[in-house]
C-alpha cells in the first residue's frame, strides 16, 4: 500500500465508513467504550478540529438535533413548489434557560404567536389568527411572515458555560398543500372553459387557451406564494437569531408599551 498522506477530505470519508462497517456488524460499543468529552476534544485535537466546533457537534447529539437542510429533498410536491421547512441554526451568548424565555417573550409579542408546546429546551408556537391577528397587522404596519407558517419551533442546547446552541424552524406544509390545491383548480376550471369551447365549436387551438393560460398562470402564482413565504421566514428567523447574538434590544414605542403593559397571550 502507498504510505501516502491522508488529506482531511480522505480522513472524514474514512471514519464515516468505518462507522458505517460497524453499525452493519452489530458492534455498537458498550459503555466501557464511551469517551468523555475531554477525550474527544482531544482526538479532535489531534486530527485538526476547533474545540469550539466539537462542542456544538456535541451538544447537537445530544440533543438530537438533525443537520440543517441541504434543499437535496425530493418528491413531486418539492419539485414543483418548493419545499416546505425553513432552519436557522447559530451558537449564541447566554444560559439556554434565559435564551428560550427571551425567545418565547419575541415570538408572543412581535410575530403573535401563542404556545402550543413546551419544554425546558423546546417550545413549539403557532400563529394567533382570526380578526385581532389582521387588525394587528394593520396597526403594526409590518410583514408578519411567520403568519402564515403551520408551526415554528425553538430548540436550545447548552454548548459550555458560555454559550447555547439556538435552532429555529418554522414549517409550511399546509401552505404549500394550500397553493398545490389552487393550482389544481386552475387546471380543472381551464380544462372546463376548454371542453366548453370545443363543444361550442370553436377552433381546438383558440379553444385550448384558457386550460393553458389558468393552468400556467394558477401554478406560477402558487410557486411563487411558497417561494416568497419560505424567504421571508429565513430572513425573519436570521433576525431573530442576530439579535440574539448582539444582545440587542429594540428602542420602546407606543405599542411596544401598551402591548408590554397586557398579560402575554397564551
Amino acid at each position: 500500500m502507498d504510505p501516502s498522506p491522508v488529506t482531511r477530505g480522505a480522513l472524514e470519508r474514512v471514519l464515516a465508513r468505518a462507522a458505517e462497517l460497524q453499525t452493519a456488524a452489530g458492534d455498537d460499543g458498550d459503555r466501557s467504550d464511551a469517551l468523555t468529552e475531554e477525550q474527544v476534544l482531544e482526538l479532535g485535537r489531534e486530527v485538526g478540529l476547533s474545540p469550539e466546533h466539537l462542542r456544538q457537534a456535541l451538544a447537537e447529539e445530544r440533543a438530537r438535533i438533525e443537520p440543517l437542510p441541504t434543499g437535496e429533498a425530493t418528491g413531486l410536491a418539492f419539485r414543483l413548489f418548493g419545499g416546505t421547512l425553513v432552519v436557522a441554526q447559530r451558537g449564541v451568548r447566554g444560559a439556554p434557560e434565559r435564551v428560550l424565555a427571551t425567545l418565547d417573550r419575541w415570538m408572543q409579542r412581535e410575530e403573535w404567536l401563542r404556545v402550543v408546546r413546551q419544554r425546558e429546551d423546546r417550545i413549539v408556537w403557532e400563529p394567533r389568527r382570526g380578526f385581532f391577528g389582521t387588525v394587528r397587522q394593520l396597526v403594526r404596519g409590518r410583514d408578519y411572515s411567520l403568519y402564515r407558517a403551520t408551526s415554528i419551533a425553538a430548540t436550545v442546547v447548552r454548548v459550555d458555560n458560555e454559550r447555547t446552541l439556538v435552532r429555529l424552524e418554522a414549517d409550511f406544509g399546509a401552505l404549500r398543500r394550500t397553493v398545490a390545491g389552487q393550482s389544481i383548480a386552475g387546471v380543472v376550471v381551464g380544462g372546463a372553459s376548454t371542453g366548453a369551447l370545443a363543444v361550442m365549436g370553436v377552433l381546438l387551438p383558440i379553444a385550448a387557451v384558457p386550460a393553458v393560460v389558468l393552468a400556467g398562470v394558477s401554478y406560477a402564482v402558487g410557486r411563487r406564494t411558497q417561494h416568497h413565504a419560505l424567504e421571508r421566514a429565513l430572513l425573519t428567523l436570521e433576525h431573530v437569531l442576530d439579535r440574539l447574538e448582539r444582545g440587542d434590544t429594540q428602542p420602546p414605542s407606543l405599542m411596544r408599551l401598551i402591548e408590554a403593559a397586557l398579560p402575554p397571550p397564551r
